[in-house]
């Protein structure tokens, strides 16, 4: 495989990533011809750009468990030191290559980029791949697809293409399987303790900004505590400026709150605080997607959404069990 990379001053204009141009085909070796690459350059943030039609199967995931380990994000496209248009639709990655690109913490496909291409596994000896051998690949794929946040339905659909044959994803169908989450992933839900006390976290990491979601329950009432992550300069600005602050479940406002009382700051973080009554808390839970806005800036506002289907099911279970339910 090839590497190239764009210069630091172009970085400049892509919040300070640099990119990584990566093709051809993907072989033993690949992986620490990589991270060679990257720290001779001293490579700190950068998306990852595939042209790739495949190669190793374990090489491709090997590379994908780098690449997470990096932080760094994927996309699809070809080498251009000179913005041309028309390189990137025509470039691929595919088969072992969508094993590499899965490792992107931000997974970047639409209609501008290279398309990604679903590949059945095989071996290159004739003798073909034996039941069992396949039976425990297939385990191996579908348990990285899913530590990755792919949804393991994607290598269901690439058992469905022949040895010669790729199934092209649109990018509608990348997101839909989390192949590409476009600079969004997944939300986590995990139970922390407060003073002895349990407690929800619900966070998601955006391209736009990092939210958080607190649980809290105090004698049977679930307290709600929506969170915006930024730095301790820009939420004291925020702090200082808001003329209110609001919910949102589904793009629509939800608990305004007029003036400065809405929102506070702490350190890095601007927190909307609201009590919430069971059926006020019935409508968070079935929003697809909770947001938290804050007014105060003219024309613009400043806040973020997090979404809930998949974190869902572990707030309402947080939520019953305060309740006593």
């Amino acid at each position: 495989m090839k590497l190239d990379r764009i210069d630091r001053m172009a970085a400049k204009l892509t919040n300070g990533e640099e990119r990584i141009y990566a093709s051809g085909d993907i072989t033993e070796g690949t992986t620490e011809k990589f991270l060679a690459f990257v720290h001779q350059h001293n490579v700190e943030a950068a998306t990852v750009s595939f042209n790739s039609p495949g190669g190793s199967l374990v090489e491709g995931m090997k590379l994908g468990h780098a690449i997470r380990a990096l932080e760094f994000s994927t996309t699809v496209g070809g080498f251009q030191p000179k913005y041309d248009p028309t390189v990137n639709p025509k470039t691929i990655c595919a088969s072992a290559c969508v094993y590499a690109f899965a490792g992107g913490t931000g997974r970047y496909i639409d209609q501008y980029t290279g398309r990604l291409g679903v590949h059945q596994f095989y071996s290159n000896d004739d003798a073909g791949v034996s039941g069992e051998t396949a039976q425990q690949v297939s385990g191996l794929v579908v348990a990285y697809l899913d530590q990755m946040g792919v949804d393991a339905k994607a290598f269901t659909l690439s058992t469905f293409a022949n040895r010669d044959g790729v199934i092209w994803l649109s990018p509608s169908e990348a997101l839909e399987l989390r192949f590409a989450n476009n600079g969004v992933e997944l939300p986590t839900a995990e139970i922390k303790l407060a003073n002895m006390t349990p407690y929800l976290k619900l966070e998601q990491n955006k391209a736009s900004a990092t939210i958080r979601i607190l649980f809290n329950c105090y004698k049977k009432q679930v307290h709600f505590v929506f969170g915006i992550v930024t730095d301790p300069t820009t939420s004291g600005m925020i702090g200082e400026n808001q003329k209110r602050s609001y919910l949102e479940l589904d793009n629509k406002e939800f608990l305004a709150v007029p003036g400065k009382t809405g929102a506070r700051a702490n350190q890095s973080v601007v927190w909307l605080e609201r009590s919430m009554t069971p059926s006020t808390l019935l409508q968070v839970l079935e929003a697809d997607s909770v947001g938290g806005w804050v007014d105060g800036f003219g024309a613009v506002r400043y806040g973020g959404t997090l979404d809930m289907p998949t974190v869902r099911a572990k707030a309402a279970e947080f939520a019953k069990q305060c309740y006593g339910l």
